[in-house]
């Protein structure tokens, strides 16, 4: 039996999905739930959205420097050890940068002028 190609891509690219087009997330927050989810909610949360997690990438001491920006000026209190590692280690897991799949720059090897350009003096 043929399957009609748009049926077929359709069927094809949802087997196909990323990883992360793959992992529950809470509806509410729109947190990955995973180890650690409700320890960055409950402390994270409070003071803001979840988008401001979400929207944003950073490596764990990109994140773990965001926390100290807060601790020394929004009033963040100090975490106990265990409680920030689980929150370095779900945002380094969940929300580290993303690899671009961008092309690398052209590499130019030879300039050349069209017919009746001159070159910039």
């Amino acid at each position: 039996m043929k399957i009609p190609s748009l049926t077929g891509g359709l069927l094809i690219g949802a087997l196909t999905l990323p990883s992360w087009a793959q992992e529950e997330v809470d509806e509410k927050t729109g947190l990955v739930i995973d180890e650690g989810f409700e320890i960055v909610k409950a402390n994270c949360t409070g003071c803001h959205s979840a988008r401001l997690i979400t929207q944003n990438r950073a490596t764990r001491e990109g994140w773990k420097e965001t926390i100290r920006w807060m601790q020394r000026t929004q009033n963040l209190w100090q975490f106990d050890p265990q409680t920030e590692e689980a929150i370095l280690d779900y945002l380094a897991k969940h929300y580290a940068p993303e690899a671009r799949g961008r092309r690398p720059n052209l590499k130019i090897e030879k300039w050349y002028f069209l017919e009746g350009e001159e070159p910039p003096q």
